[in-house]
């Protein structure tokens, strides 16, 4: 029953426990750790998650996802980088959330393109870590965390956009979550 939040732990841990070791962040070792959590989200992900500790695998991956942004950005120690990295953590985060009401509303999840060409949190965490490392210390951090959360942004308010203007949406009050 604690496979999968295991697995999700252990991945996690090792990914942020790499990243705050001295030199580590904006190197090679971080896109090394970030696909050992790339494959321990995997194996976390293996099963559907119906079990009764499944719950927590959001939030660690959550907290994965967003704590390594947000690491990488401010060890990078580059102008802009930060504010940057804030915008894609509000992007990733939008779309997290509009994940949830879908579910809520009982409209199931995004379509599968979306979370393809999101690139999925281990994907966006791969993506960050091998940018974080290419561009360590330099200007071009800024500008591909910048274009990263754009491009985002630009994908996730659209396909949501679309989808609860649509007569797909669910009516779902907000503050319970009912049927309206």
């Amino acid at each position: 029953a604690l496979a999968a939040p295991l697995w999700a732990l252990a991945g996690t841990a090792a990914l942020l426990g790499a990243l705050l070791l001295p030199g580590v962040a904006g190197g090679w070792y971080a896109v090394g750790a970030a696909a050992l959590y790339a494959l321990c989200a995997g194996r976390a992900l293996a099963a559907a998650p119906r079990r009764p500790f499944d719950w927590l695998l959001p939030p660690l991956f959550r907290a994965g996802e967003y704590l390594t942004v947000l690491i990488l950005a401010a060890d990078g120690g580059v102008n802009g980088a930060l504010p940057a990295a804030f915008c894609l953590v509000a992007a990733s985060a939008y779309h997290h959330y509009d994940t949830v009401y879908r579910l809520r509303g009982g409209a199931g999840a995004p379509p599968r393109w979306l979370v393809q060409a999101t690139g999925g949190h281990e994907g966006r965490v791969l993506v960050v870590t091998a940018v974080a490392a290419l561009w360590a210390a330099g200007a071009g951090l800024t500008a591909a965390l910048s274009v990263l959360a754009g491009g985002l942004a630009l994908l996730v308010l659209g396909e949501s956009i679309r989808f609860w203007i649509s007569s797909q949406a669910p009516a779902v009050h907000d503050e319970t979550g009912e049927p309206a």
